[in-house]
């Protein structure tokens, strides 16, 4: 394992600059970069990607000339992933990663499972209606428990995992007004775009597992709890197992992967 380091590492910079915001030399940042079998090509690509998407969530019909002027990147890189960005195609990226493509894949899209449990304790405390969207599934942690409770659940993922419909939360044409939507969804993620989508397709509510201390940070305030304010927060008093890729069997005994949550 290597050791703890100081350094904070941001991909989208390049080792230079992140030298320079760490004030260590390059040689230290590319020793941190090597030690922790980061894939900096992996990871930019990755990075570009999401930047399209990003575009495409907030003009669905921009053009490849739209995103080169939005994203400041070139027509055509803009060109080479719009297929894998729009979810039209898997795209050579994800074919090229060779060995461990799944597991990079998993956790660039953020698959940390909150136990079932949870779901338990949020059908305990409030009602939804009859149709519940669960648009972040991942194995179906959540979305058993509530279809266990009688509810008509829809579930969908960016990435299949075996379970649910594939489909991008942000690109799936959803009815709305039909569901109410509960979810856990991934962290990593612009929150501020998922709560304000889920917001503007539920019928009546939307329960969100989230981090406690998401609720706090000045950008998530302006963007989210000042237009958003929760109707009610519950907050656990015992640290909530975060299993990664859903293995409760492996995890759920370990102190490092239990997360206070609200």
């Amino acid at each position: 394992m290597p050791r703890r380091s100081l350094i904070r590492y941001n991909a989208n910079l390049s080792v230079k600059e992140n030298a320079e915001i760490n004030r260590v030399s390059e040689a230290s940042v590319r020793y941190y970069i090597k030690s922790r079998g980061i894939d900096r090509r992996y990871e930019n690509k990755a990075i570009t990607i999401e930047g399209i998407r990003r575009c495409l969530r907030n003009k669905p019909s921009a053009t490849v000339s739209d995103i080169v002027r939005d994203t400041g990147y070139d027509k055509n890189t803009v060109r080479k992933y719009i297929g894998i960005a729009s979810g039209a195609c898997s795209g050579d990226f994800m074919k090229s990663q060779g060995k461990g493509t799944k597991k990079q894949i998993r956790e660039y899209h953020d698959f940390y499972a909150t136990h079932p449990s949870c779901a338990s304790d949020i059908l305990r405390e409030e009602r939804f209606c009859r149709n519940v969207l669960e648009p972040f599934c991942g194995a179906g942690s959540i979305s058993e428990v509530v279809k266990a409770h009688g509810y008509n659940v829809e579930s969908y993922d960016i990435v299949d995992r075996g379970y649910g419909i594939v489909g991008d939360f942000f690109m799936a044409d959803f009815p709305s007004d039909r569901y109410d939507i509960i979810s856990n969804p991934p962290y990593s993620s612009d929150l501020a775009a998922i709560v304000t989508r889920c917001i503007s397709l539920c019928k009546d509510k939307v329960a969100l597992i989230m981090p406690l201390r998401y609720l706090s940070g000045k950008e998530r305030h302006r963007n989210i709890y000042e237009i958003h304010p929760p109707a009610r927060i519950y907050v656990y008093t015992e640290r909530i197992c975060i299993a990664k890729n859903a293995d409760f069997s492996r995890y759920n005994d370990a102190g490092a992967n239990r997360e206070i949550c609200a």
